[in-house]
């Protein structure tokens, strides 16, 4: 059998040995014939598993930014929104898109999904420019 090596309380589990881990587990081997090969406590391969099948990533750290709202099916149907009519807005896209989405999204997310394909949504002009006020001014 294998030897187990002994080690400190709060020793890290490595990538390499976090890999190891997920790799044996997708071949199918239990969580205890797991930690025998690794040396790790049965406990500690389970932890790792369930982080690697919700997260998708074997880090101990959470991630510096939240997780995507939308997924890249998501995002093609947002960016498809906007190729087909060019004069709708990113509000109108949000809104459109909600009962597909089950979910809602909110206008900034539209446009920063818009801008990373390259494109972007238009955005209403609020009032009049200045040069059109200034113009009917001096007419006065």
């Amino acid at each position: 059998m294998f030897r187990r090596k002994q080690r400190s309380a709060f020793d890290q589990v490595s990538e390499f040995d976090s890999g190891r881990i997920v790799s044996y587990r997708d071949c199918g081997l239990s969580f205890r014939e797991i930690g025998s090969r690794v040396g790790r406590n049965q406990t500690t391969v389970m932890r790792i598993c369930d982080r690697w099948m919700q997260e998708g990533t074997t880090d101990r750290f959470g991630r510096s930014h939240p997780l995507q709202c939308t997924t890249s099916r998501e995002d093609r149907q947002i960016v498809r929104m906007a190729v087909i009519d060019h004069s709708v807005t990113s509000r109108t896209i949000a809104q459109h898109i909600e009962p597909v989405m089950y979910h809602s999204v909110s206008a900034r997310t539209i446009r920063r999904r818009l801008q990373q394909s390259g494109l972007s949504a238009r955005r209403p002009v609020l009032g009049l420019p200045l040069t059109q006020n200034h113009r009917r001014l001096r007419r006065q």
